[in-house]
């Protein structure tokens, strides 16, 4: 089962300013993770940070760090952890750059833990980590039997996203691969490669981001889509055929077979399903990274419920194309938003509102009483069709993907966090990028980062659709 561990990148520095204050002695912190669970593993989401103080380290030196654990695990603080079904995790770093766990990290390790795992009867994972001085953390679990299992991935997610692959392969770079690590190195190909991307919404945007994201060689698709290709999409969703329009084909078995046929090595994972069925969300707690392109206030909703909740870096694509009827265009936007622990949410940015999710609701609920309260004018009108041409999805799609590369690799002039939200007016040819409102909406600012515990998760867990 594969294991990642993650830090939204201000407790990520907190945590290397400690452990790295400009000495070569070694320093700790304790950490305190929620937990989730996926279909292939799991995720421990750092909440909060105990950091050791120089003065109270019984011994300290370059390649040793002594201190009392106890004092900071008092029987109410481990009473408090416990009732927050928290793991427990501690960190030193190794300012001398051995970049492995010592022998005698192993030995303490063993003995710490021996007490640790005893204290909670639900076997949550509880481990370590080292910090190497140019800031890479390694981490593992230590087990109820004092064996230690690697965790395969540790992840930092804020403006930037960085990802460290604990277990690399060592693979000959394909053929198909050579241009795309010529042009970001090698380092980010590899990357590519181990990383798991989820795509939500597989018709004309979608499509495309599918498309990106197999040329470019990333490893794993999650792909999630519950309708079938339809004539009326053939202008848009790359690599359909009218045949499977008219064998009614869900979309993502159409992309993924056309994955399958490039011979291109990537995995694809198809889920025809809506966003909040169980299955989906397991799937999407496994990614490292989600796209979001659906059209609608329900399926925004419950993808950044479930990236603020996994602490998931999600990027948003949307499209607004609306003609006059007389053969011209008034409005042809098109619009990326990057989501991550610390910025704001979609809902704050006003991408959707409470008022689309409720007439949404009772759209798909009870049709007479949606229908009857739309007309009445109490409820927002849902469901219509817009104008869709493949150019446009294009330019969406590509806005979006590249923000994706320049978190993975900065290659921007400027910082990252000024692309949080990006539009491009087509009509208009106006660019604008900005970096969105600092704080997010409190519907999810108050369950981020919980993981299992997120009542956001547990509630779309408990839809009808999943029964």
């Amino acid at each position: 089962m594969d294991t990642s561990f993650i830090l939204k990148e201000s407790t990520y520095k907190e945590l290397k300013k400690h452990l790295y204050p400009g000495s070569n002695l070694e320093f700790a912190a304790i950490m305190f993770c929620h937990y989730g669970q996926g279909k292939a593993g799991f995720r421990l989401i750092v909440k909060d940070l105990i950091l050791i103080p120089a003065d109270k380290c019984n011994e300290q030196t370059s390649n040793y760090l002594s201190w009392a654990f106890s004092e900071y695990m008092t029987p109410e603080k481990i009473e408090q952890i416990d009732k927050e079904g928290l793991s427990v995790f501690t960190i030193h770093s190794h300012p001398n750059g051995y970049d492995r766990f010592s022998k005698t990290d192993d030995k303490n390790d063993k003995e710490m833990f021996h007490a640790i795992n005893h204290w909670f009867d639900d076997g949550r994972p509880n481990g370590s980590a080292i910090m190497l001085p140019n800031g890479r953390i390694i981490s593992r679990i230590v087990c109820n039997k004092e064996k230690f299992s690697p965790v395969q991935k540790v992840s930092v997610i804020g403006e930037n996203i960085k990802i460290w692959q604990q277990y690399r392969k060592k693979d000959t770079i394909p053929s198909y691969g050579l241009r795309v690590s010529q042009t970001f190195g090698k380092g980010t190909f590899n990357l590519l490669r181990e990383l798991k991307v989820g795509v939500v919404g597989c018709s004309g945007t979608g499509s495309i981001v599918v498309e990106l994201l197999m040329r470019n060689c990333v490893g794993q698709l999650v792909l999630v889509d519950p309708d079938v290709v339809e004539e009326k999409n053939l202008n848009r969703i790359i690599n359909a055929k009218k045949i499977d329009a008219e064998e009614k084909i869900y979309k993502v078995e159409t992309l993924k077979k056309a994955i399958l046929e490039t011979g291109i090595d990537i995995q694809v994972d198809t889920y025809i399903k809506d966003t909040n069925n169980k299955e989906v969300i397991e799937a999407l707690t496994d990614c490292d990274v989600i796209f979001g392109c659906v059209d609608s206030a329900t399926g925004r909703y419950h993808l950044e419920c479930i990236a603020t909740a996994y602490f998931i870096p999600f990027f948003d694509i949307g499209v607004n194309l609306e003609a006059d009827s007389k053969g011209g265009i008034t409005h042809a936007d098109v619009a990326a938003h990057y989501i991550h622990p610390e910025s704001s949410s979609l809902i704050a940015r006003g991408v959707y509102t409470i008022e689309q999710l409720t007439a949404e609701g009772w759209q798909k609920n009870d049709k007479d009483y949606y229908e009857k309260n739309r007309m009445a004018g109490y409820l927002e009108a849902v469901g219509e069709d817009q104008p869709a041409v493949i150019s446009v999805n294009m330019q969406a799609a590509c806005l979006g993907f590249n923000d994706f590369l320049a978190r993975l690799h900065k290659f921007r002039l400027d910082d990252n966090s000024q692309f949080n939200i990006q539009r491009f007016q087509l009509v208009h040819g106006h660019y604008l990028n900005e970096k969105g409102e600092e704080e997010s909406s409190p519907i999810f600012k108050k369950y981020l980062g919980m993981g299992e515990k997120s009542f956001l998760i547990q509630n779309l867990k408990r839809s009808k659709d999943n029964h």
